[in-house]
């Protein structure tokens, strides 16, 4: 019988070469060769430059979900070591047993593994445990040489703008080298800081000048600037020539290969002055955290919302649900933030960066008050509420199926009681009459009225009842919205907002030209019964639009 082959190859990092992947490619390929199998060259898997740690590999995840589907288009998996499988024993143990309840045979060639055999799960998890100390080891091991390396004045990190990483050859390491271009950049970004520019202001001028940011991202075409990473640029010392390592660290999420970052007790910071690369002059460095300290200290006093995004604990309505039509930004307050009646959202691109063309103003106060006035009349009248309902009809049918399973369940244990009952008398009669007996007579007869109950009665656990309980449940729903809406002004904004996310993920807002002025044409689906449904619910959504000074139109069901 000749064996389908998929092979996978899996290499991690840059101290290993890619070729390292053809390498392990080959040995499969030869080790089928001579068993007589058939390698399925379009069953063929690789990960390049992923840690084995973590199981959400793109090319690991395919292989197992072709291994796990049915048909089956292959027999056998070959790797070269197991380690490029999983280098965590709790993964390579639940692969293992994946792959041998759905019949897939794993063979590792170079550790002798073959799942058939009788030995093959205790020789999974011996090397599993081997290849999970391996990358204990391995952390400390790297941590240590970079350790040494920081102290030999060489440079542990990564980009960082404003020098160019230099090699000194082979196994000599990297040095930073300050880079003339983007560190005029940087002297310029402190120089408006100390002259008063906002951030918001520094990040808008160099995108309307198209200067090269620290991390090109694609966005309509070129990279922006935002206020965010002209702060970090504010704050790193680097600048002054004072190098600080290991003032941090990064943990792996369990199951994945994501890291979170965690900080490190100062007392095992290294720090060490350098002013080869200084790029910044002290004065002006002074000047400018002399500045950032005075922001500090006038907003010390007002203690945050939250640990939550800004969006979701922010005291305006529509944070984070109003999205810029042209370029898929937020809309927030930019503008009269102090008083209520100037307040104005407008695109945050646009304002912040400068790198959306959008700059129109609305006002907040109007804003809200027309779209939720417009959401109360039109989507919440009688007859959306009996569109909703009726939509309900066709969830009837599934919340049936799981009825009828719990009746069949139910007229089963009907029979069962009937037949013990049964062999219960026949026992008292035949021995004559017992309390055990008596008492096991008087439950089951009990148990047996309880279910007759349920199957036949109009009661509050009826299946009538049961269906009438989603009527209430979505006449509820919509009644909280009402009312919700209708206190919007002196109601908690966050509890109106929380309420809002329920029913809409996002409100695009386009600007559109008009004789008097320009406007907004706002667009949405909106889920009258919300999030909170339930598993076996999947409600239509309902599709409005609205033009800012001319109202929702009429509402088109069920798009």
């Amino acid at each position: 019988m000749s064996f389908r082959c998929a092979l996978y190859a899996r290499y991690s990092s840059d101290l290993q070469r890619p070729t390292s992947i053809e390498d392990q490619l080959r040995i499969c390929r030869e080790y089928a060769i001579s068993r007589g199998f058939e390698v399925l060259d379009e069953h063929v898997y690789v990960d390049e430059a992923l840690c084995g740690v973590g199981a959400e590999r793109p090319g690991l995840c395919r292989l197992l979900a072709a291994a796990l589907s049915s048909p089956r288009p292959f027999d056998v998996i070959l790797v070269d070591d197991s380690s490029r499988l999983s280098r965590n024993t709790a993964n390579a143990l639940s692969m293992f047993e994946k792959l041998s309840f759905a019949g897939v045979r794993l063979i590792a060639i170079s550790q002798g593994i073959d799942s058939q055999h009788e030995q093959a799960q205790v020789l999974v998890t011996v090397h599993g445990m081997v290849d999970s100390l391996y990358v204990q080891e391995l952390a400390k091991k790297t941590h240590r040489g970079m350790d040494g390396s920081m102290l030999r004045g060489r440079h542990t990190g990564g980009r960082i703008f404003g020098y160019d990483n230099v090699s000194l050859g082979e196994d000599q390491g990297v040095v930073l080298a300050i880079n003339d271009s983007e560190a005029a950049i940087v002297r310029r970004i402190f120089e408006m800081s100390a002259d008063g520019v906002s951030l918001k202001k520094i990040a808008g001028t160099l995108n309307q000048e198209h200067v090269p940011t620290p991390r090109p991202q694609a966005r309509n075409g070129w990279a922006t600037w935002c206020h965010s990473a002209v702060r970090e640029m504010l704050y790193r010392e680097l600048y002054i020539g004072r190098v600080i390592w290991n003032r941090s660290r990064f943990i792996r999420v369990p199951g994945t290969n994501k890291r979170v970052r965690r900080m490190r007790p100062e007392s095992e910071w290294r720090v060490a002055q350098r002013e080869e690369l200084r790029i910044i002059d002290q004065a002006l460095w002074e000047r400018v955290n002399t500045r950032l300290q005075a922001f500090k200290d006038s907003y010390h006093a007002k203690k945050r919302p939250g640990l939550l995004p800004r969006s979701e604990t922010s005291k305006f309505l529509f944070s984070g649900l109003l999205k810029c039509g042209q370029c898929g930004g937020n809309l927030a307050i930019v503008a009269g933030g102090g008083k209520e009646q100037y307040r104005k959202y407008g695109c945050s691109q646009h304002w912040y960066r400068g790198a959306c063309s959008n700059n129109l103003l609305e006002r907040q106060i109007w804003l809200e008050k027309r779209l939720l006035a417009d959401l109360q009349t039109e989507i919440l009248k009688p007859e959306a509420l009996e569109y909703t309902i009726a939509q309900f009809g066709d969830q009837l049918k599934t919340t049936l199926g799981r009825l009828s399973g719990e009746l069949a369940q139910m007229r089963e244990r009907k029979r069962a009681i009937e037949v013990e009952l049964r062999r219960l008398t026949e026992t008292a009669a035949l021995t004559g009459p017992s309390t055990f007996l008596i008492q096991a007579i008087n439950e089951r007869e009990q148990e047996l009225r309880q279910i007759t109950d349920k199957l036949l009665s109009t009661g509050p656990e009826s299946i009538d009842s049961r269906l009438d309980e989603i009527r209430l449940f979505v006449t509820k729903k919509l009644s909280d919205i009402r009312e919700l809406l209708a206190r919007h002004e002196s109601a908690d904004p966050v509890a109106v907002r929380t309420e809002l996310r329920k029913h809409v993920s996002e409100i695009r807002m386009t600007p559109q030209p008009g004789a008097r002025r320009p406007h907004y044409l706002a667009e949405g689906a909106w889920d009258l019964v919300g999030k909170e449904t339930g598993p076996h619910h999947e409600a239509a959504p309902l599709s409005i639009r609205m033009v800012a000074g001319g109202g929702f139109e009429p509402p088109t069901f069920g798009l």
